[in-house]
């Protein structure tokens, strides 16, 4: 039995015409447009950005290098972040943001599933064009496929690394000036596309020595080593090892602080994530193209074989400890997450690995059994996250997540579990039968290889399907027209002005579907990014605001009251409740009429309490004030102080309103379900009252059933009336 001896191009193949080249491509292009049409159709379904602030960060830059040819976040020049962002930029030319969104997420699904060009050439290089055909398919329908729809890097930097690896392989095969140089320039350009790529050169730089080490002259000059030799080349490599990660950690942080205090988390998390992409790819996969690096039984010597083993072996090296690191990094810097959209870019080489058996239909049994092992210790303790609707950073465990929540399966994680480990023992089996099942095998080997297309399938709709939930879901807070503001404005920049800002999803669809809106400020220094957020000083007691931008309207949040017209109140879901946005047009200075800091969307005062400050009023006249303090919707057995002040507002010394006279104190304790209202007679059309509630309190601690964490004072509510001419 030959196994996949060198192929010899057939007589006359160089007389091809170009309807035989068009019939010979026409499968490949059919998969490519017809997964454009499905993914283009779920893009199409997809209706807002969810992912914040990722999604909201690429279209600042975007949208900037569109305008003006430079990247910028709200107005801010901002250093080269990845060619990704110039991808996308045409796109946000279209003056209707509505349309310029959907060519975003066309361009998306175009260039993520052209990746199955550059899989099916890797293929080629090892099977025939059935078998590279599904290697092809393999690749653009695993999971991750379903961040087509949104805006991420992963849309240009997949289809990209995939053509790398293609390059590499040409380079190291056929070995030409050309293919050495295009390989070369695109490992270089590869950082530029995405960060994580630049180990893209590390996966040539560590093919070449793998080939090196395996050439014949090393082999030679290898045999005449003695036993001190050996023991000599071990320590060279591990003080080679030690001098480039000391090199890398005084090159990165992350790696410094990974390598240095977090091996431990290198490892569970890094595992972590594989285990998520091995779900996500059908667990077979994995296992066979783990076992592809090692030469079957009777196998036949082939370069290119020698090669692609060379080539996956570097990049599962260079992967795998890439997303290590960032995963122990960003345990330590945000949260414990599963990174396995880090490792997608090593699918078209697994699907390679399988397309191989596929053809030949033998593997080693060692190798096998080694790959089964790690995929069941992968199996068996990475968690599925069944908890969640869809894991942002895990695609490959969203059918098992979709699954959960039909309820006629009762699919738990027990469940899970088990299914998963019979699919990696038919895997092995079905690996291992083929080779000594002669007839059947061709069969059993078309079967597996769709299970993995459907496999992938079905997790890839799940992810999208979830994905598109979660758009729905963020679309509805802006409850009616997401683009209300630009038609008002006309494209006039717009600022935001908020307090307490805790929730900001409202704020980032409004600056996402709204392009006039320029600048977002807070009073209290929690205005979230992406890109530069600030705090005005009060430069006078009459409410004007420092670095005043001079723009004509300006977007106030519930309980800022701002000197101009009011154009529009827009309604938004925030804290659980519908609140008010309000719209001004602002004439002259930029001005607070009054202003209520310290509460929640909801309503609720935080740890910092709350504070009502009036800067004037219509004529000059005082007025009342009525300040409701409640505690109407909380049923705990605690109790709390209440102590409202009111004066006249001064400056203080961090430039922020402050008492400066004190004219009153009330003071009161509340307890469950109820409510109390206080009216002050203010001094004067300038006067400040602060709000104090001691001590503040968990809802989850008194009952952990409630997810809410937030430290709470009480409801306020204030409301003020100016006294009649």
């Amino acid at each position: 039995m030959s196994l996949v001896a060198p192929r010899t191009r057939a007589a006359g193949a160089g007389e091809r015409t170009l309807a035989d080249r068009f019939l010979a491509a026409f499968p490949l292009l059919a998969v490519f447009f017809w997964l454009c049409v499905f993914y283009a159709w779920e893009a199409w379904r997809h209706g807002s950005p969810w992912l914040f602030g990722d999604e909201l960060e690429l279209t600042q830059l975007s949208r900037a290098i569109a305008d003006t040819g430079h990247a910028a976040r709200r107005g801010q020049p901002h250093s080269f972040d990845s060619l990704y962002t110039y991808f996308i930029a045409p796109a946000w030319r279209i003056g209707n943001v509505h349309h310029a969104y959907d060519a975003v997420k066309y361009l998306n699904v175009i260039a993520m599933t052209a990746t199955a060009f550059p899989a099916y050439k890797i293929a080629r290089f090892l099977v025939g064009r059935r078998a590279a055909l599904f290697a092809a398919t393999g690749a653009v329908v695993i999971p991750a496929l379903a961040y087509s729809s949104l805006i991420l890097q992963e849309s240009l930097a997949y289809p990209y690394s995939t053509l790398c690896l293609y390059l590499i392989l040409g380079a190291l095969v056929r070995r030409t000036r050309t293919w050495i140089a295009a390989a070369a320039v695109a490992s270089l350009v590869a950082p530029l596309v995405r960060g994580e790529l630049a180990v893209i050169p590390a996966v040539f730089v560590l093919a070449v020595l793998f080939l090196l080490w395996r050439s014949r002259a090393a082999e030679t000059w290898r045999a005449r080593w003695s036993v001190m030799d050996w023991i000599g080349a071990a320590v060279l490599l591990i003080g080679a090892a030690i001098f480039l990660s000391a090199y890398l950690g005084h090159q990165s942080t992350q790696w410094l602080i990974a390598t240095g205090f977090y091996k431990h988390r290198m490892w569970t998390l890094g595992m972590r994530a594989a285990g998520a992409f091995t779900i996500g790819l059908g667990v077979l996969p994995l296992v066979a193209g783990l076992a592809s690096l090692w030469r079957a039984p009777g196998e036949i010597f082939r370069w290119e074989l020698r090669v692609f083993r060379s080539v996956l072996l570097g990049s599962i090296v260079c992967f795998a400890l890439y997303t290590a690191v960032k995963a122990s990094y960003i345990s330590t810097s945000f949260a414990t997450i599963t990174v396995e959209r880090n490792l997608l870019y090593l699918a078209p080489l697994l699907m390679a690995g399988t397309a191989l058996w596929v053809e030949r239909r033998t593997v080693h049994p060692l190798a096998v059994g080694a790959a089964a092992l790690f995929a069941l210790y992968l199996v068996l303790t990475t968690p599925y996250e069944m908890d969640k609707r869809l894991d942002s950073d895990a695609f490959g465990l969203a059918l098992l997540q979709r699954l959960n929540r039909v309820q006629m399966f009762a699919f738990t994680p027990g469940a899970a579990k088990v299914l998963l480990v019979v699919i990696l023992v038919a895997s092995v089996a079905v690996l291992l039968v083929t080779q000594f099942v002669r007839r059947a095998g061709l069969v059993v080997a078309v079967v597996a290889a769709a299970f993995v297309l459907g496999w992938n399938g079905l997790g890839e709709l799940s992810a999208a399907n979830a994905s598109n939930a979660f758009s729905d879901s963020f679309l509805s807070n802006i409850h009616g027209n997401p683009r209300w503001l630009d038609p008002i404005t006309g494209g006039a920049p717009t600022l935001y002005l908020g307090q307490q800002m805790q929730d900001p999803n409202g704020l980032w669809l409004l600056e996402f579907w709204n392009r006039s809106l320029k600048q977002v400020w807070s009073l209290d220094g929690t205005a979230p990014g992406p890109g530069p957020t600030l705090t005005p000083n009060l430069d006078n007691t009459n409410g004007t605001l420092s670095n005043d931008p001079h723009y004509p309207y300006v977007v106030a949040e519930q309980g800022i009251d701002v000197v101009g017209k009011v154009l529009r109140v827009h309604l938004h879901r925030g804290g659980g409740a519908l609140v008010k946005w309000t719209l001004y047009r602002v004439s002259g200075p930029l001005r607070l009429r009054g202003a209520a800091t310290g509460l929640y969307a909801d309503g609720w005062s935080g740890p910092n309490d709350s504070a009502y400050t009036r800067y004037s009023t219509e004529g000059g006249r005082a007025g009342k004030l009525k300040v409701t303090v409640s505690w109407k919707q909380w049923a705990g057995p605690n109790r709390a102080k209440v102590t409202i002040t009111i004066g006249t507002v001064r400056i203080g010394p961090d430039q922020q309103p402050r008492i400066g006279k004190a004219i009153s104190v009330k003071t009161w304790t509340v307890r469950a379900h109820q409510e109390k209202s206080f009216v002050l007679q203010a001094p004067g059309p300038r006067f400040r009252v602060d709000v104090n509630v001691s001590p503040h309190f968990r809802p989850h601690d008194y009952d952990p059933a409630n997810g809410d964490r937030r430290e709470l004072g009480a409801v306020i509510t204030y409301t003020f009336s100016a006294k009649k001419r």
